[in-house]
């Protein structure tokens, strides 16, 4: 049975309305251009999971993230379930299942987590969020199938800025909306196109400490950032495989002066400055220590500590 991956929503919502091509991963857009002089490469920590169903297994994990104690929770997208670690990736806990029920899943890819350590989960197929506790307890959920304010088509990216308020990359309506951390409407941005403002595919979406938006725009091959009520900052990115440029980038992050994005299609990270300027990339097609086959979300702590679902080696990397 193939690995459901996030980009499965970009054929199913697209599909009804214009004709997407889906295609598999392209081992020759592989690069392994080097980073500018006097930059430092996140080198490989440790690793952990592997193909299966049991605690700790995974089925193409996709969301990442990172709470303020170092807690990672990985969003166990084929297993319709999020998995909770420590930083060791020692196994602490889990939640889900298939289904359309409080606390179920249906191809969860999203997760975030707020500076109380509420979870927040991007339920892509149920069209909705989900909100748990930091063990895993139903809190709320909010969301229905469609294109009004405060419904969806396939929300995959989920990001929480320093007040609590909520930012999902709503993928099949092409837009980004902000909800208060009880999923009360507040506003949203985007439409389908290539423009300034626009998405081809929004999917991984992170806000740095002053509430700007950074969003991977993947079928677009950029990433787009913008103040926190959605005006547009700046953009950078286009197809290829060369320092800056991306074949469908899905994961980002922002800690600190640096934005780190999974360039899926080149299996690799890269990262840049708030500006989107280059600063270091890593990562080559394969399953050794460092290696990736289709890199998804991606997470980093306090400390630095990056952490990568690596989806089709059904495993997360962590690098220092």
């Amino acid at each position: 049975m193939p690995v459901f991956k996030a980009r499965l929503a970009l054929c199913l919502s697209l599909f009804l309305a214009t004709a997407v091509a889906c295609g598999d991963d392209d081992p020759a857009a592989l690069s392994n251009n080097p980073p500018p002089p006097g930059n430092t490469t996140p080198q490989f920590v440790l690793k952990w999971g592997s193909a299966g169903s049991a605690a700790g297994q995974f089925a193409g994990p996709g969301g990442v993230a990172v709470d303020g104690t170092g807690n990672v929770y990985v969003a166990d997208l084929g297993n319709s379930r999020i998995q909770k670690f420590d930083g060791s990736g020692a196994y602490m806990t889990g939640w889900g299942a298939a289904g359309s029920g409080n606390s179920q899943f249906g191809f969860p890819w999203g997760v975030a987590v707020d500076g109380t350590g509420n979870v927040y989960v991007a339920d892509q197929a149920n069209h909705r969020v989900q909100k748990f506790s930091s063990t895993g307890m139903y809190v709320t959920q909010w969301g229905t199938a469609g294109s009004g304010d405060g419904q969806f088509d396939f929300p995959v990216g989920i990001a929480v800025d320093g007040s609590g308020n909520v930012y999902v990359a709503d993928s099949g309506n092409s837009r980004i909306q902000k909800f208060s951390s009880t999923g009360t409407y507040i506003t949203q941005w985007g439409s389908p196109g290539s423009g300034d403002g626009e998405f081809g595919f929004a999917q991984g979406v992170a806000v740095d400490a002053s509430d700007n938006v950074y969003v991977a725009d993947s079928a677009n091959d950029r990433i787009q950032k913008f103040t926190s009520t959605g005006t547009f900052v700046a953009k950078w990115g286009t197809t290829g495989s060369a320092n800056g440029e991306f074949v469908f980038p899905t994961g980002i992050a922002a800690r600190g002066s640096n934005v780190y994005v999974t360039d899926s299609d080149n299996n690799r990270v890269q990262t840049f400055d708030t500006a989107g300027n280059y600063v270091t990339q890593w990562g080559s097609m394969g399953s050794g220590d460092g290696q990736f086959n289709l890199p998804e979300g991606i997470g980093v702590d306090g400390s630095g500590n990056i952490y990568v679902a690596d989806a089709d080696n059904h495993r997360i990397q962590k690098f220092k």
